[in-house]
């Protein structure tokens, strides 16, 4: 039972960070990076490590719904992941809101 909680909760922050960037380009603001939306998510109650931040975005670009810019942060240890957009796979997604078996819409 547990895992299938923690894989329900995978699912719907994913499905939180792309309507994210959906609603950020929207509004024409700037584009996010992994600690934007982390701090977003952190407001909205759902916080999360930076490890587990990354994680999540790999994931949604590994499925093909976002593209980012990676680099190394010396200072921090870690990677960052800077300028996250939609593919058009995510783009024509994200405009459904239809869940599916890797990512749930609230």
């Amino acid at each position: 039972m547990r895992v299938d909680l923690s894989l329900m909760q995978t699912k719907r922050r994913r499905g939180t960070v792309l309507k994210l960037v959906r609603q950020g380009h929207e509004n024409q603001l700037s584009r996010l990076d992994d600690g934007a939306v982390a701090d977003i998510l952190l407001e909205m109650g759902q916080p999360m490590s930076p490890y587990q931040m990354l994680t999540l975005l790999q994931d949604l670009a590994t499925l093909g719904y976002i593209q980012y810019e990676q680099s190394f942060d010396n200072e921090v240890g870690r990677y960052r992941l800077d300028n996250i957009i939609l593919t058009p796979t995510g783009l024509r997604f994200v405009d459904r809101r239809k869940s599916n078996e890797d990512i749930v819409f609230n």
